[in-house]
């Protein structure tokens, strides 16, 4: 009868020793799978942050050779981050179908976190709600950045201004994109965009700079 009585005792629950077992294995676990995802994240933000500096590149290739080349990078809650171009194709028409946008190519998964800067110091970051749209564009005549663009031009806008003989309105925000930066885990990058000259400089930073 004690015996018995003794076995339905050690059946009643875990020891402190096996609660204190079991949780130092569980943080061993997460010592050796926090660090294992950080080349992940790493490697996410080093893409995004070449995908964006090879969009500059074109859009000013671009902007360089057509009355209008644009270019958007934007936010998608819960899906990511995308690149749309949007270029003149030097066609005649009366409708916004000459101004093409090219398939929106998504560059990073949502948990990364893109923000930009403005020459006024702000920080806009694309994931929070109202702040998921940067269009930035060149001008032609000294091929530094514009302005940062509140919204695409259409096609009908061109025609209508170059019939009236005026240049072609941009829709300048009033600032300039000084910084993208680009984060994810313990890595962070930066594009520090040059507006006179349209160039721009890539580097590491420690995350939350």
């Amino acid at each position: 009868m004690r015996d018995k009585k003794q076995q339905k005792d050690r059946n009643k629950g875990f020891t402190l020793i096996e609660v204190i077992i079991v949780v130092a294995i569980f943080a061993v676990l997460l010592g050796i799978l926090i660090p294992s995802l950080n080349p992940i994240l790493g490697f996410r933000v080093q893409r995004a942050s070449e995908a964006i500096g090879g969009a500059l590149d074109r859009t000013k290739t671009e902007a360089m050779n057509r009355l209008v080349a644009e270019v958007k990078l934007s936010y998608v809650a819960g899906d990511g981050y995308y690149i749309t171009y949007y270029l003149d194709r030097g066609k005649s028409g009366s409708s916004d179908e000459n101004i093409k946008a090219d398939q929106p190519d998504k560059i990073a998964p949502a948990k990364t976190q893109i923000s930009y800067t403005n020459d006024s110091g702000t920080v806009h970051h694309l994931w929070e709600s109202g702040e998921s749209v940067l269009i930035l564009t060149y001008d032609r005549a000294t091929g530094g950045f514009r302005q940062i663009q509140t919204e695409t031009i259409g096609q009908e806008d061109i025609l209508r201004q170059l019939e009236s003989g005026q240049d072609i309105a941009f829709h300048d925000s009033g600032h300039y994109c000084t910084k993208i930066t680009i984060s994810g885990g313990q890595k962070q990058r930066s594009l520090i965009l040059d507006k006179v000259t349209g160039g721009y400089k890539m580097v590491s930073e420690e995350p939350g700079k």
